[in-house]
């Protein structure tokens, strides 16, 4: 007698393998139509820190060049080139403006240091607590950029 319950409570085995194709489905639905994490914001941005010759101090967001082009003109050893502002990590500016151009020395993101009159008949702005802010490169004695780069 004890064979014939145990032969009723099988089941067969094309109806084993669709229950279990049934819940691994019905799981992967469940896991595809979960609501995702709340994507991260990343690292936080700080701001640029801008010197002025007046020794007044700015903390800057989004700090940039008016125009599309985020460059900066650089004289060394009387060859010109053009940098992009997103190597620049930070901008000391010593002695008088001569021809539109100040010496400065530069430390770029990578650790490289240059020195070299840079073109300072330009604007920087950007935005502070409040609001909108610009200033001429050439009042500018130190800019240390910040991560918005």
């Amino acid at each position: 007698m004890a064979s014939v319950c145990q032969k009723s409570a099988r089941f067969p085995t094309n109806l084993k393998i669709s229950l279990a194709l049934f819940f691994t489905g019905a799981l992967l639905l469940a896991a595809a139509c979960a609501p995702l994490p709340p994507p991260s914001s990343g690292p936080l941005a700080t701001p640029s820190k801008v010197i002025t010759e007046e020794g007044v101090e700015f903390f800057v967001w989004s700090l940039k060049l008016p125009g599309t082009r985020q460059v900066l003109k650089l004289k060394e050893g009387g060859a010109l080139t053009w940098m992009p502002l997103n190597i620049v990590d930070l901008i000391r500016f010593s002695g008088p403006v001569t021809e539109g151009f100040r010496q400065a020395d530069i430390t770029l993101v990578s650790g490289e240091k240059l020195r070299g009159q840079l073109f300072v008949g330009q604007l920087v702005v950007g935005h502070t607590d409040l609001g909108y802010w610009n200033v001429p490169l050439e009042q500018v004695r130190a800019l240390s950029m910040g991560s918005q780069y």
